[in-house]
């Protein structure tokens, strides 16, 4: 690089916005973030009630310490900027139909019909042992049929449905077999799957801070209204106030879709590029309701919870996504409290409880869901009946609030046509233009798919630079 600093604008705070800052703040450029938010975050954020910290999603990081979000950290010589703690001490719980077990892949193996739990077992070990070549040519096979050549069994598909919608919130019939392997063997093998201290906040808080601490800015309550484009050339960029600022390089982390459609504008990019666009799909919608309690009942992290019979999942998920309310809702649930005591005030708890609903979620009646919903946690959690203060039912107007992108749990789908070179590139065709986050480039599940692409950005920048 020379030595006259190269600046850097960065159009919203996600995990994408947040990490490639920090990254190129590190490496000597002159950064300053713009998010319209008073939190940073994204769909990645915490906000505060009553001495509780409460993220917007449920989450848990599937690599960890050991994945990119640590990664990241280390890159900028802040290793310990991310404390995290694994989901173990106690180990995970499934519960199926009210029974509980360890949440191991044996055991989700004995759920099946006798017959199956060979045929699974291959599964997961070919999972496993699969070469890296081999894994890039399953990249545009979706996974259902994939799966086909282990079982036809129904009972198989819906379980490996689950897992896939744990990770992608997407069905297998469109999901990629090569991510999901990639991902898979990703988390199996490393046995980090964490949650940070500080609650979901704290992993984009410690990039703020190296942004900060290299000299560069992050503005919140500062929403971006276009990207100034002279030519063919990202200049600057307007806020809604009417302060424009001017940049060597400009990286939306604001919706790949609000980036082109309308920060930028259509009639900038070639035709065919703004088909692609809007013909992108996201990722599906989850709902959550979070429950403060009047004392600990509980000493577990996480429980995955299957109220029905897997013979019956694929009814289940049809009636879900037909926009109908069951009387028994199955899900994630995480204790966050038990893994930083911080979250809640002395003496209480936290507990989540997340679920998938359908894609039209502004005519669903919220009500009844938090309640069908906690009434379903008290079925896994008898012990909190009695306890409860209040719950939250956080919906995805909460994600679109902070993140936008009709309040999709992730991003753009990784879809057989949508992943890996069928993915939107950081890169755009007007110059100094570039995407970061779960919508351009990288790969993995949720915030770490973000990471990624921040990361192969910022390598992408460096090497120009």
């Amino acid at each position: 690089m020379s030595s006259m600093k190269k600046s850097v604008i960065i159009v919203g705070g996600g995990i994408g916005g947040t990490a490639v800052g920090a990254l190129l703040a590190y490496n000597g450029f002159d950064v300053q973030l713009y998010d319209k938010n008073n939190i940073i975050g994204g769909r990645c954020t915490s906000y505060e009630k009553e001495g509780f910290t409460i993220d917007v999603g449920v989450h848990l990081f599937g690599e960890g310490a050991e994945g990119p979000l640590q990664q990241i950290c280390e890159m900028v010589g802040m290793p310990n900027a991310i404390q995290w703690v694994l989901s173990r001490d106690p180990r995970p719980l499934l519960s199926y139909k009210g029974e509980k077990s360890i949440y191991s892949r044996t055991s989700m193996a004995q759920l099946l019909p006798p017959s199956e739990h060979e045929n699974l077992m291959k599964f997961f070990a070919d999972c496993m042992s699969i070469r890296k070549k081999a894994i890039n040519d399953l990249y545009y096979t979706d996974l259902e049929t994939y799966v086909k050549q282990y079982s036809h069994d129904p009972t198989f598909h819906a379980f490996i449905a689950m897992i896939c919608g744990q990770y992608f919130c997407i069905p297998p019939s469109v999901a990629s077999t090569g991510e999901f392997i990639r991902s898979f063997r990703g988390v199996v093998s490393k046995h980090a799957s964490a949650y940070p201290m500080g609650g979901c906040i704290a992993i984009p808080n410690a990039y703020v801070k190296t942004i900060q601490t290299n000299q560069g800015k992050v503005h919140l309550n500062a929403e971006v209204k276009r990207i100034i484009i002279e030519g063919n050339t990202a200049v600057g960029i307007e806020l809604q106030d009417g302060t424009t600022v001017g940049g060597d390089i400009i990286i939306s982390n604001a919706d790949i879709k609000n980036t082109v459609l309308n920060l930028v504008g259509a009639k900038y990019f070639p035709r065919e590029y703004v088909s692609q666009v809007e013909n992108l799909t996201y990722a599906q919608h989850c709902m959550a309701i979070k429950v403060a309690l009047d004392k600990p009942v509980t000493e577990q992290k996480l429980i995955m919870n299957i109220h029905t019979d897997y013979s019956n999942m694929d009814e289940y998920v049809k009636q879900i996504m037909s926009g109908r309310v069951p009387d028994e809702i199955g899900g994630m649930i995480t204790i966050p409290s038990n893994y930083d005591p911080g979250l809640a005030p002395q003496g209480k708890q936290l507990i989540f409880f997340g679920t998938a609903i359908s894609s039209d979620w502004r005519t669903q009646d919220w009500q009844k869901w938090g309640e069908k919903c906690l009434e379903s946690l008290e079925k896994v959690l008898p012990e909190m009946k009695g306890h409860v203060m209040w719950y939250n039912t956080d919906t995805p107007a909460l994600v679109e609030k902070y993140a936008g992108e009709d309040g999709n749990i992730i991003g753009i789908g990784q879809t057989i046509t949508q992943i890996k070179e069928r993915r939107p590139s950081q890169s755009t065709s007007i110059s100094n233009l570039y995407i970061v986050g779960c919508e351009a480039g990288g790969w993995g599940i949720g915030a770490e798919l973000a990471a990624n692409s921040a990361i192969e950005l910022a390598t992408i920048l460096m090497g120009r630079s």
